[in-house]
Protein backbone atom coordinates (compact mmCIF):
# COMPACT_ATOMS: atom_id res chain seq x y z
CA UNK A 1 0.00 0.00 0.00
CA UNK A 2 1.43 3.46 -0.97
CA UNK A 3 1.94 5.88 2.24
CA UNK A 4 0.55 8.66 0.42
CA UNK A 5 -2.80 6.60 0.86
CA UNK A 6 -2.35 7.79 4.81
CA UNK A 7 -2.00 11.35 4.51
CA UNK A 8 -5.39 12.76 4.88
CA UNK A 9 -4.71 16.14 2.51
CA UNK A 10 -4.27 13.65 -0.19
CA UNK A 11 -7.09 11.85 0.10
CA UNK A 12 -9.21 14.63 0.14
CA UNK A 13 -7.85 16.18 -2.97
CA UNK A 14 -7.86 12.83 -4.77
CA UNK A 15 -11.55 12.38 -3.42
CA UNK A 16 -12.24 15.76 -5.24
CA UNK A 17 -10.03 15.20 -8.68
CA UNK A 18 -11.45 11.35 -9.07
CA UNK A 19 -14.61 12.77 -9.06
CA UNK A 20 -14.19 15.54 -11.31
CA UNK A 21 -13.76 18.18 -9.21
CA UNK A 22 -11.26 21.35 -10.36
CA UNK A 23 -10.41 19.29 -14.05
CA UNK A 24 -11.57 21.48 -16.77
CA UNK A 25 -11.15 21.32 -20.59
CA UNK A 26 -8.17 23.72 -21.17
CA UNK A 27 -10.83 25.84 -24.34
CA UNK A 28 -8.47 28.30 -25.35
CA UNK A 29 -5.29 25.60 -25.81
CA UNK A 30 -8.24 23.35 -27.70
CA UNK A 31 -8.64 26.82 -29.61
CA UNK A 32 -5.25 26.96 -30.23
CA UNK A 33 -4.22 23.75 -31.23
CA UNK A 34 -7.02 22.94 -33.47
CA UNK A 35 -6.60 27.09 -35.27
CA UNK A 36 -10.52 27.55 -34.24
CA UNK A 37 -12.49 30.51 -32.99
CA UNK A 38 -12.93 29.49 -29.07
CA UNK A 39 -16.20 30.04 -29.42
CA UNK A 40 -16.35 27.76 -31.85
CA UNK A 41 -15.06 25.11 -29.66
CA UNK A 42 -16.59 25.70 -26.68
CA UNK A 43 -19.87 24.94 -28.43
CA UNK A 44 -19.03 21.46 -29.67
CA UNK A 45 -17.13 20.57 -26.21
CA UNK A 46 -20.60 21.27 -25.04
CA UNK A 47 -22.52 19.40 -27.07
CA UNK A 48 -20.13 16.82 -26.69
CA UNK A 49 -21.04 16.45 -22.82
CA UNK A 50 -24.86 17.67 -23.78
CA UNK A 51 -25.28 14.34 -25.57
CA UNK A 52 -23.13 12.17 -23.29
CA UNK A 53 -20.33 11.29 -26.02
CA UNK A 54 -17.80 11.66 -23.86
CA UNK A 55 -17.81 11.76 -19.50
CA UNK A 56 -16.38 15.76 -18.43
CA UNK A 57 -12.59 15.17 -17.01
CA UNK A 58 -11.72 13.29 -14.39
CA UNK A 59 -8.22 12.23 -12.98
CA UNK A 60 -8.33 8.44 -13.28
CA UNK A 61 -6.80 6.70 -10.29
CA UNK A 62 -4.79 4.19 -11.22
CA UNK A 63 -3.97 2.86 -7.93
CA UNK A 64 -7.43 1.00 -8.19
CA UNK A 65 -5.70 -2.03 -10.11
CA UNK A 66 -2.97 -2.20 -7.02
CA UNK A 67 -5.88 -1.80 -3.76
CA UNK A 68 -8.58 -4.42 -5.64
CA UNK A 69 -5.90 -7.21 -7.54
CA UNK A 70 -8.89 -9.39 -7.97
CA UNK A 71 -11.18 -8.61 -11.38
CA UNK A 72 -13.73 -11.20 -11.32
CA UNK A 73 -16.48 -12.02 -14.23
CA UNK A 74 -19.70 -13.37 -12.87
CA UNK A 75 -22.50 -14.99 -14.69
CA UNK A 76 -25.42 -14.56 -12.28
CA UNK A 77 -29.43 -15.01 -12.18
CA UNK A 78 -30.79 -12.08 -10.51
CA UNK A 79 -34.57 -10.66 -11.08
CA UNK A 80 -35.19 -7.61 -12.96
CA UNK A 81 -36.96 -5.27 -10.52
CA UNK A 82 -35.61 -1.67 -9.04
CA UNK A 83 -34.16 -3.19 -6.13
CA UNK A 84 -31.78 -4.94 -7.91
CA UNK A 85 -30.44 -1.97 -10.29
CA UNK A 86 -30.15 -0.25 -6.63
CA UNK A 87 -28.16 -2.70 -5.60
CA UNK A 88 -25.90 -2.98 -9.42
CA UNK A 89 -25.44 0.90 -9.17
CA UNK A 90 -24.17 1.18 -5.51
CA UNK A 91 -22.40 -1.23 -4.67
CA UNK A 92 -18.64 -0.60 -4.39
CA UNK A 93 -17.28 -3.49 -5.89
CA UNK A 94 -19.26 -3.85 -8.96
CA UNK A 95 -17.38 -1.90 -11.80
CA UNK A 96 -19.93 -2.19 -14.97
CA UNK A 97 -22.97 -4.78 -15.37
CA UNK A 98 -24.57 -5.68 -18.06
CA UNK A 99 -28.21 -7.82 -18.97
CA UNK A 100 -27.70 -11.05 -20.88
CA UNK A 101 -29.02 -14.02 -22.22
CA UNK A 102 -26.68 -16.80 -21.81
CA UNK A 103 -27.58 -20.07 -20.52
CA UNK A 104 -29.25 -19.86 -17.25
CA UNK A 105 -27.57 -16.72 -16.35
CA UNK A 106 -29.48 -12.61 -16.91
CA UNK A 107 -26.32 -10.51 -15.58
CA UNK A 108 -22.93 -10.27 -16.39
CA UNK A 109 -20.97 -8.79 -13.48
CA UNK A 110 -17.67 -7.43 -13.57
CA UNK A 111 -16.20 -7.26 -10.25
CA UNK A 112 -13.09 -5.73 -8.47
CA UNK A 113 -11.66 -7.42 -4.71
CA UNK A 114 -8.70 -7.23 -2.64
CA UNK A 115 -8.51 -10.95 -2.66
CA UNK A 116 -10.23 -14.36 -2.78
CA UNK A 117 -11.33 -14.31 0.86
CA UNK A 118 -12.74 -11.05 1.14
CA UNK A 119 -14.38 -11.90 -2.15
CA UNK A 120 -16.38 -14.71 -0.15
CA UNK A 121 -17.08 -12.12 2.78
CA UNK A 122 -18.54 -9.93 0.21
CA UNK A 123 -20.67 -12.65 -1.35
CA UNK A 124 -22.24 -13.98 2.05
CA UNK A 125 -22.80 -10.54 3.49
CA UNK A 126 -24.84 -9.93 0.28
CA UNK A 127 -26.82 -12.69 0.76
CA UNK A 128 -27.27 -11.61 4.30
CA UNK A 129 -28.38 -8.31 3.51
CA UNK A 130 -30.95 -9.13 1.23
CA UNK A 131 -28.89 -7.42 -1.81
CA UNK A 132 -29.87 -10.45 -3.89
CA UNK A 133 -31.95 -13.79 -3.61
CA UNK A 134 -30.84 -16.68 -1.42
CA UNK A 135 -29.21 -19.75 -3.39
CA UNK A 136 -31.68 -21.71 -2.98
CA UNK A 137 -34.41 -18.78 -5.71
CA UNK A 138 -31.27 -18.46 -8.08
CA UNK A 139 -29.34 -19.95 -10.38
CA UNK A 140 -25.59 -19.95 -8.39
CA UNK A 141 -23.59 -17.49 -9.85
CA UNK A 142 -20.54 -18.39 -12.19
CA UNK A 143 -17.77 -16.24 -11.46
CA UNK A 144 -13.89 -16.40 -13.35
CA UNK A 145 -11.04 -15.18 -11.37
CA UNK A 146 -8.30 -12.51 -12.98
CA UNK A 147 -5.20 -11.20 -11.16
CA UNK A 148 -4.35 -7.63 -12.44
CA UNK A 149 -1.21 -8.19 -11.92
CA UNK A 150 -1.39 -10.93 -15.64
CA UNK A 151 -3.11 -7.28 -17.12
CA UNK A 152 -1.20 -7.35 -20.95
CA UNK A 153 -3.21 -4.10 -22.14
CA UNK A 154 -5.18 -1.19 -20.37
CA UNK A 155 -5.57 1.20 -23.00
CA UNK A 156 -9.09 3.10 -22.75
CA UNK A 157 -8.82 5.41 -25.20
CA UNK A 158 -8.19 3.08 -28.09
CA UNK A 159 -11.60 2.72 -29.62
CA UNK A 160 -11.20 6.48 -30.59
CA UNK A 161 -9.40 5.32 -33.54
CA UNK A 162 -12.49 2.99 -34.43
CA UNK A 163 -14.70 6.22 -34.05
CA UNK A 164 -12.26 8.06 -36.93
CA UNK A 165 -12.80 4.43 -39.41
CA UNK A 166 -16.37 4.52 -38.45
CA UNK A 167 -16.73 7.90 -39.50
CA UNK A 168 -14.40 7.74 -42.88
CA UNK A 169 -16.51 4.91 -43.70
CA UNK A 170 -20.02 6.55 -42.93
CA UNK A 171 -20.52 9.47 -43.69
CA UNK A 172 -23.55 10.73 -41.20
CA UNK A 173 -22.75 9.42 -38.22
CA UNK A 174 -24.52 10.20 -35.52
CA UNK A 175 -24.50 9.49 -31.65
CA UNK A 176 -26.99 10.08 -29.09
CA UNK A 177 -28.90 12.10 -31.99
CA UNK A 178 -25.40 14.58 -32.81
CA UNK A 179 -24.03 14.37 -35.93
CA UNK A 180 -20.57 13.72 -35.94
CA UNK A 181 -18.49 16.05 -38.29
CA UNK A 182 -14.78 16.16 -38.54
CA UNK A 183 -14.37 18.99 -35.67
CA UNK A 184 -16.37 16.92 -32.80
CA UNK A 185 -13.91 14.07 -33.68
CA UNK A 186 -10.39 15.90 -33.45
CA UNK A 187 -11.89 17.77 -30.15
CA UNK A 188 -13.14 14.36 -28.57
CA UNK A 189 -9.67 12.71 -29.54
CA UNK A 190 -7.70 15.04 -27.56
CA UNK A 191 -9.81 14.67 -24.52
CA UNK A 192 -9.32 11.30 -24.61
CA UNK A 193 -5.86 11.53 -24.96
CA UNK A 194 -5.45 13.94 -22.13
CA UNK A 195 -4.63 16.74 -23.92
CA UNK A 196 -5.68 20.29 -23.81
CA UNK A 197 -7.22 19.59 -20.00
CA UNK A 198 -6.13 21.74 -17.01
CA UNK A 199 -6.68 21.44 -13.21
CA UNK A 200 -7.84 24.60 -11.39
CA UNK A 201 -5.75 24.61 -8.63
CA UNK A 202 -7.52 27.39 -7.23
CA UNK A 203 -10.80 26.11 -6.95
CA UNK A 204 -9.49 22.90 -4.98
CA UNK A 205 -6.98 25.36 -2.94
CA UNK A 206 -10.82 27.47 -1.81
CA UNK A 207 -12.23 23.52 -1.73
CA UNK A 208 -9.53 22.27 0.52
CA UNK A 209 -8.82 25.68 2.57
CA UNK A 210 -4.91 25.02 1.11
CA UNK A 211 -2.33 27.20 -0.65
CA UNK A 212 -2.74 26.60 -4.51
CA UNK A 213 0.47 25.60 -4.34
CA UNK A 214 0.67 23.05 -1.85
CA UNK A 215 -2.37 21.54 -4.01
CA UNK A 216 0.18 21.64 -7.57
CA UNK A 217 2.69 19.60 -5.72
CA UNK A 218 0.45 17.28 -4.03
CA UNK A 219 -0.85 16.37 -7.04
CA UNK A 220 2.40 16.07 -8.92
CA UNK A 221 3.69 13.72 -5.90
CA UNK A 222 0.25 11.56 -7.01
CA UNK A 223 1.39 11.46 -10.58
CA UNK A 224 4.55 10.68 -9.45
CA UNK A 225 3.52 7.79 -7.30
CA UNK A 226 1.25 6.34 -9.96
CA UNK A 227 -1.89 6.36 -7.95
CA UNK A 228 -3.02 8.71 -10.51
CA UNK A 229 -2.86 9.06 -14.26
CA UNK A 230 -3.13 12.27 -15.85
CA UNK A 231 -6.62 13.82 -16.51
CA UNK A 232 -8.99 12.44 -19.22
CA UNK A 233 -12.45 12.36 -20.91
CA UNK A 234 -13.74 8.44 -21.02
CA UNK A 235 -16.27 7.02 -22.72
CA UNK A 236 -19.78 7.20 -20.53
CA UNK A 237 -20.13 3.46 -20.78
CA UNK A 238 -17.39 0.01 -20.11
CA UNK A 239 -14.92 1.00 -22.62
CA UNK A 240 -16.96 1.44 -25.24
CA UNK A 241 -18.35 4.22 -27.78
CA UNK A 242 -22.38 5.02 -27.92
CA UNK A 243 -23.60 2.81 -30.66
CA UNK A 244 -20.78 -0.19 -30.43
CA UNK A 245 -21.02 -3.31 -29.09
CA UNK A 246 -18.56 -4.66 -26.49
CA UNK A 247 -17.15 -8.41 -26.85
CA UNK A 248 -15.90 -10.06 -24.05
CA UNK A 249 -13.77 -12.77 -25.23
CA UNK A 250 -11.36 -16.04 -23.62
CA UNK A 251 -9.20 -17.38 -25.99
CA UNK A 252 -6.90 -20.44 -26.21
CA UNK A 253 -3.88 -19.46 -27.47
CA UNK A 254 -1.84 -22.70 -28.52
CA UNK A 255 1.37 -21.26 -30.12
CA UNK A 256 3.02 -18.01 -31.17
CA UNK A 257 2.06 -16.23 -27.81
CA UNK A 258 4.46 -13.59 -28.35
CA UNK A 259 3.58 -12.34 -31.67
CA UNK A 260 0.21 -12.74 -30.96
CA UNK A 261 0.29 -10.95 -28.22
CA UNK A 262 2.51 -8.14 -29.60
CA UNK A 263 -0.36 -7.92 -32.24
CA UNK A 264 -3.08 -7.78 -29.52
CA UNK A 265 -1.12 -4.41 -27.66
CA UNK A 266 -1.10 -3.18 -31.32
CA UNK A 267 -5.21 -3.74 -32.39
CA UNK A 268 -7.22 -0.60 -31.57
CA UNK A 269 -9.85 -2.55 -31.05
CA UNK A 270 -8.82 -4.37 -27.87
CA UNK A 271 -8.96 -1.49 -24.76
CA UNK A 272 -8.15 -4.05 -22.16
CA UNK A 273 -6.53 -7.50 -22.44
CA UNK A 274 -5.28 -10.19 -19.12
CA UNK A 275 -3.52 -13.29 -18.93
CA UNK A 276 -6.00 -16.02 -17.97
CA UNK A 277 -5.51 -20.02 -16.67
CA UNK A 278 -9.39 -20.40 -16.93
CA UNK A 279 -9.69 -24.52 -18.30
CA UNK A 280 -8.27 -24.43 -21.67
CA UNK A 281 -8.55 -20.34 -22.08
CA UNK A 282 -5.29 -18.32 -21.56
CA UNK A 283 -6.01 -14.73 -22.54
CA UNK A 284 -8.88 -12.26 -21.73
CA UNK A 285 -9.87 -10.02 -23.93
CA UNK A 286 -12.45 -7.05 -24.29
CA UNK A 287 -13.50 -6.28 -28.20
CA UNK A 288 -14.98 -3.33 -29.06
CA UNK A 289 -16.59 -3.29 -32.54
CA UNK A 290 -19.44 -0.69 -34.51
CA UNK A 291 -21.19 -3.97 -35.96
CA UNK A 292 -21.52 -7.66 -35.35
CA UNK A 293 -19.54 -8.31 -39.09
CA UNK A 294 -16.77 -6.91 -38.00
CA UNK A 295 -16.12 -9.13 -34.90
CA UNK A 296 -16.31 -11.74 -37.14
CA UNK A 297 -14.27 -10.45 -40.02
CA UNK A 298 -11.67 -9.96 -36.76
CA UNK A 299 -11.79 -13.66 -35.83
CA UNK A 300 -11.23 -14.61 -39.38
CA UNK A 301 -8.13 -12.01 -39.87
CA UNK A 302 -6.99 -13.92 -36.58
CA UNK A 303 -7.10 -17.29 -37.96
CA UNK A 304 -5.42 -16.26 -41.34
CA UNK A 305 -2.65 -14.39 -39.70
CA UNK A 306 -2.11 -17.24 -37.18
CA UNK A 307 -3.02 -20.39 -38.56
CA UNK A 308 -3.23 -23.17 -36.01
CA UNK A 309 -2.40 -21.01 -33.35
CA UNK A 310 -5.85 -20.16 -32.21
CA UNK A 311 -7.88 -22.83 -30.13
CA UNK A 312 -11.11 -22.48 -28.99
CA UNK A 313 -12.91 -19.43 -27.94
CA UNK A 314 -15.62 -18.35 -25.49
CA UNK A 315 -17.79 -14.97 -26.10
CA UNK A 316 -20.37 -12.41 -25.35
CA UNK A 317 -21.42 -9.73 -27.58
CA UNK A 318 -22.72 -7.04 -25.41
CA UNK A 319 -24.85 -4.42 -26.83
CA UNK A 320 -24.75 -0.82 -25.69
CA UNK A 321 -28.72 -1.36 -24.49
CA UNK A 322 -27.38 -4.47 -22.56
CA UNK A 323 -25.46 -2.15 -20.42
CA UNK A 324 -26.67 -0.82 -16.79
CA UNK A 325 -25.94 2.76 -16.08
CA UNK A 326 -22.79 2.69 -13.54
CA UNK A 327 -20.53 5.49 -12.84
CA UNK A 328 -17.04 4.23 -13.50
CA UNK A 329 -15.40 6.05 -10.63
CA UNK A 330 -17.81 4.57 -8.12
CA UNK A 331 -14.78 2.58 -7.29
CA UNK A 332 -12.15 4.08 -6.87
CA UNK A 333 -14.44 6.63 -4.63
CA UNK A 334 -15.12 4.12 -3.04
CA UNK A 335 -11.77 3.00 -2.20
CA UNK A 336 -10.57 6.60 -1.51
CA UNK A 337 -13.50 7.03 1.44
CA UNK A 338 -13.07 4.06 3.00
CA UNK A 339 -9.10 5.06 3.22
CA UNK A 340 -10.57 8.54 4.63
CA UNK A 341 -12.92 6.50 7.32
CA UNK A 342 -9.69 4.37 8.19
CA UNK A 343 -7.73 7.60 8.35
CA UNK A 344 -10.22 9.22 10.82
CA UNK A 345 -10.58 6.10 13.20
CA UNK A 346 -6.99 6.04 13.68
CA UNK A 347 -7.29 9.72 14.53
CA UNK A 348 -9.53 9.18 16.96
CA UNK A 349 -8.17 6.47 18.48
CA UNK A 350 -4.68 8.37 18.90
CA UNK A 351 -6.88 11.75 20.68
CA UNK A 352 -8.32 8.61 23.01
CA UNK A 353 -4.59 7.37 23.84
CA UNK A 354 -3.34 11.00 23.94
CA UNK A 355 -6.20 11.79 27.03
Amino acid sequence: MSEMLNDKLNLEILEQICYGVGVEVNISQLAFTLKKHRKTIKSHVDNLFDHEIINKPIYPFIWLLQEYPLLVLSEADLPRHEDIYQYLIADEHIFAAFNVRHEEYNTLLIEMHEDIYSYGEWRKKIVLDRKIPPREMRYPSDSLFFSTKHLIKYQPFSPVYLLEKTMQEKKDLKINGLRMNDLNYKILKQLMLGKCIRTNENMLSQNLKVHRITIERRIQALLKEKLITKPVCRFPNFFVPQNYILVYALLEVKKSWDKIINALKSDQSIPLAFEANIRRYNLLLFKVFFTVEEQLRWEKNLDERFPGCVGAMRKLILAPEMATSIDQQKVSLNIIKKRKELLHGRELMDSVKGM
